[in-house]
């Protein structure tokens, strides 16, 4: 009879225990979710892409921010080479990305217009058609 109830015990731990790791899951995911959700309320956040001209350029390369808006952008470099990131009407600039980083700016839109953008890292033969434009409406 003992023999007949520890697999039954190991098998309901078992259960307990994949139940556990799910819902541990599922609190962890959700945290995290929200955390970043509340990081991103207190900015208006744009996603650049760094690609090399040939490849296709910055994505997207027109922009458009509302006016008065705390802006952030994260600009991933999806490329092998280097790439760097100037907003000069703003005063914003990257030095250098690395291949694979992430480099975030911050800056307030308080001008209207559109204003132009740039690498500032020589990453190809086509560098100087790496630009675009942000737009402050």
């Amino acid at each position: 009879m003992l023999e007949n109830q520890i697999p039954n015990r190991m098998r309901r731990n078992e259960i307990i225990a994949v139940i556990l790791v799910i819902v541990a899951t599922i609190v962890t995911i959700t945290g995290v979710i929200v955390v970043e959700k509340y990081r991103r309320s207190k900015f208006y956040t744009v996603e650049l892409v760094a690609r090399e001209p040939a490849n296709g350029n910055w994505y997207p390369r027109k922009i458009t921010v509302p006016y008065g808006e705390k802006v952030r952008l994260l600009i991933r470099n999806i490329e092998t080479v280097n790439h760097g990131f100037a907003l000069p009407a703003f005063k914003v600039a990257v030095n250098e990305i690395k291949a694979g980083e992430v480099a975030v700016v911050e800056f307030k839109a308080d001008k209207r217009g559109t204003f132009p953008f740039m690498c500032t890292v020589w990453c190809s033969i086509r560098h100087m058609e790496m630009t675009g434009e942000l737009t402050i409406k």
